[in-house]
């Protein structure tokens, strides 16, 4: 597995029903990003282990995600709080401009006046705005998504608009 590349879609919660169903939670926010998968890697810690999907039911607010070989209610409680990791090729593709949040990680942010802010380490999901987790040395700063101006995908950049006190 070394050299790939990993996106959390979703989270393990508890089985469901008894022939080894998972209740699974949704970390997308495009919901083809685990119904059309076929396999996963659950994963806790550094452990991976590579699971194919019987079938997947989205239920609106959780999945119902039924894996080969597992057919038991204590098989599913083994992964219970493992996350559900597809390869980053394998998510949809998004339309020009869209970016997944992970693909920002490590991105230089800039004031519209050119000031080096930090680094993008992190984002904080509070509903409608993301808030990006700047680092700094020892800082930390919040951004809320809305002052990003621009984002440059090639130079890993991102240009933010500031108010006082905002950086």
């Amino acid at each position: 597995m070394r050299g790939l590349s990993f996106a959390i879609v979703s989270k393990v919660l508890e089985p469901f029903g008894l022939k080894g169903e998972a209740k699974c939670s949704i970390e997308t926010d495009i919901i083809e990003n685990v119904t059309k998968q076929k396999f996963f890697y659950a994963r806790r810690g550094e452990r991976r282990i590579l699971l194919e999907v019987e079938y997947c039911i989205y239920k609106g607010d959780h999945f119902i995600i039924k894996f080969k070989g597992i057919d038991t209610r204590e098989a599913v409680k083994f992964f219970k709080g493992w996350f559900l990791e597809v390869e980053v090729e394998n998510l949809v593709p998004l339309p020009e401009g869209e970016f997944y949040r992970f693909e920002l990680i490590g991105f230089e942010v800039y004031t519209l006046d050119g000031a080096f802010v930090g680094i993008v380490d992190d984002f904080i999901d509070v509903g409608p705005h993301d808030i990006f987790v700047i680092k700094e040395g020892n800082y930390e700063r919040l951004i809320p998504s809305v002052f990003v101006e621009t984002i440059d995908k090639p130079k890993g950049r991102i240009v933010i608009r500031t108010i006082e006190g905002l950086v």
